[in-house]
């Protein structure tokens, strides 16, 4: 019954770490495309002043490499936004309740593994040899 009430807590801890995981990266994809969008715009329309702005003065070429410097500042700063990682309490909770509840869950199952043998057996012998050769064979496994 414990075996079976904690791989249920995994589950629902599981569960609501992925949903709110993704929740987070979708958030984040979602805002980084509307900025991407946005921000075309905007160099598209400051190309355009710019250069014209900047043509008398300047030359094509020199007004072209000044746009140019000012799209990579841009670039830098987007790229610093979008890559800037929230951090999500509830999310990180759940991994650690998941966790633990992995941990218990092998943990009950290597007792039962362990005493199995000694429930089964009609005698003592017999049982507390097969509970040695399972315990052994478990803890091979769990080092591994």
């Amino acid at each position: 019954m414990r075996l079976l009430s904690l791989a249920r807590a995994a589950w629902q801890a599981e569960g609501l770490y992925l949903r709110r995981s993704g929740r987070a990266y979708a958030i984040q994809a979602g805002f980084g495309a509307v900025a991407a969008i946005f921000g075309i715009m905007l160099l598209v329309m400051l190309h355009i002043a710019g250069f014209a702005a900047l043509l008398p003065d300047q030359g094509p070429v020199w007004a072209a490499l000044i746009i140019a410097f000012a799209d990579l500042v841009l670039l830098a700063i987007f790229v610093m936004l979008a890559r800037k990682p929230r951090r999500d309490p509830v999310a990180e909770e759940a991994l650690a309740l998941r966790k633990a509840a992995m941990r218990q869950m092998g943990d009950t199952a290597t007792q039962a593994l362990i005493l199995a043998p000694l429930l089964r057996s009609q005698t003592l012998k017999k049982g507390a040899i097969g509970a040695a050769i399972t315990a052994a064979v478990v803890g091979f496994f769990n080092r591994r």
